[in-house]
């Protein structure tokens, strides 16, 4: 048990060490992209980019489930 809540102790340190890291990335990239409106619209055309992927990913999984759906009531 104590072998256990030590290696829980070690991950939540490194999830903390990686939340910090991501999260000063995050300021320094909205310093960046605030001086430079370049920046700006190339962040912003990645996150439509990738909002565009997970809607698109979305449907394919849910004509994939009505497909799955109308093919087992047919059975």
């Amino acid at each position: 048990m104590d072998n256990v809540i030590s290696q829980a102790q070690s991950t939540l340190g490194a999830l903390v060490l990686q939340r910090s890291t991501f999260g000063g990335i995050n300021s320094k990239l909205s310093n960046v992209s605030s001086r430079l409106p370049t920046v700006n619209q190339i962040l912003s055309a990645i996150k439509r980019k990738k909002s565009m992927d997970a809607i698109i990913l979305s449907l394919v999984a849910s004509v994939c489930t009505f497909l799955i759906f109308i093919y087992w009531l047919t059975k």
